[in-house]
């Protein structure tokens, strides 16, 4: 027998509450995630340029981070772009006030505004990027290229050093991927080994031409003062020391008021 009350059967009944708390649960506004709106209009402050021509801040952080073991309540990484290539990768995080950092991702001059105030000027090359040996000539289907993609990431470690040292855990999904001809093949990918979900060191991956075709390439870039090292095949080819870098370098670190 379907029990009943007053009237109505019981499962009528609770499929009528179930839909009277969601519809009202979705009518209620949402809270503001007030620390990321913070990080974000920090992040929306900076004007950055390569050779003069503007470029793009992409809208969302590729990445939403804390990191306890520094006391790090909140961060987020940003990317900037031309016609969707990254150009230039980004922390801006709250511990004191607010702290940023820029890593340059161009072979061309880049620098930073904010305001009138030029806060990063830098007329080095940002990154070397290296021919990736034993690999794979870039497949001409999506899926093959995304596997290729993810399984040249995972033959690399990296590890913060100086006081000991730290291995570093790679996320195994790119933060950023782009299409370079719109034809739906991923010719450039960023990944980060962090440190929690905190990024220490952004790999670059992408295709470029070569004699017989197509042919990938890498490049490895700090988001930290620690020292750095990363091995590829179990054999080290990348190292940095530690520092906060300089106005006229292609890492700098600094900090802004909090604006609390």
């Amino acid at each position: 027998m379907n029990p009943t009350y007053h009237g109505l059967p019981a499962a009528i009944l609770v499929v009528s509450t179930v839909w009277l708390a969601s519809a009202q649960e979705a009518a209620r506004p949402k809270k503001k995630d007030e620390s990321l709106e913070k990080i974000v209009r920090a992040a929306q402050g900076f004007s950055l340029s390569v050779a003069g021509k503007a470029l793009k801040l992409e809208a969302a952080p590729v990445l939403r981070w804390p990191n306890p073991t520094r006391a790090i309540p909140d961060g987020a990484t940003f990317v900037w772009t031309l016609d969707g290539r990254p150009l230039a990768i980004g922390c801006v995080w709250r511990f004191r006030g607010m702290g940023f950092a820029f890593h340059s991702l161009s072979q061309d001059p880049i620098q930073a505004t904010r305001g009138d105030n030029v806060v990063w000027k830098c007329d080095k090359r940002g990154i070397t990027l290296e021919i990736f040996a034993d690999s794979p000539v870039p497949a001409k289907t999506a899926a093959t290229r995304a596997k290729q993609i993810r399984d040249l990431a995972r033959r690399f470690s990296c590890r913060l050093v100086g006081r000991g040292k730290e291995d570093l855990r790679l996320l195994t999904r790119p933060i950023y991927l782009w299409d370079r001809n719109g034809d739906k093949l991923t010719d450039l990918a960023l990944f980060a080994f962090v440190q929690g979900t905190d990024p220490e060191v952004i790999l670059l991956l992408e295709t470029t031409k070569a004699a017989k075709g197509q042919q990938w390439r890498y490049a490895l870039t700090r988001r930290t003062m620690a020292a750095i090292e990363a091995d590829l095949d179990g054999k080290k080819v990348w190292s940095v020391e530690g520092g906060a870098g300089t106005r006229g370098e292609p890492w700098f670190q600094s900090g802004l008021p909090d604006p609390d």
